[in-house]
């Protein structure tokens, strides 16, 4: 039911597109505000090309990170071991 009713509001929204369109045409060449104007460019923009893309920076550890992971490994396993094991009377 959920899924009908926003298909129906969403093409009630595709309905006014051309208008809304016109619009913000209109704003971008006519608003008395700078501002205004500038924020309908950006939507006739986004809308035209799609929003810009946006760059994402990703730093991975020095070193081989698979081995480092191999090496957490086997110290968690050398611990778990050496807690199980009971001393020997030397």
């Amino acid at each position: 039911m959920q899924k009908q009713v926003l298909g129906e509001v969403q093409e009630l929204a595709r309905q006014h597109a051309p208008s809304a369109i016109v619009e913000l045409a209109r704003l971008a060449l006519k608003a008395k505000s700078e501002t205004a104007r500038i924020a309908a460019i950006r939507e006739l923009l986004d809308r035209g090309y799609g929003r810009p893309r946006q760059a994402v920076e990703v730093s991975a550890p020095a070193g081989d990170p698979i081995q480092e992971l191999f090496d957490e490994i086997d110290a968690l396993n050398r611990k778990r071991i050496y807690k199980q094991v009971p001393n020997e009377p030397a």
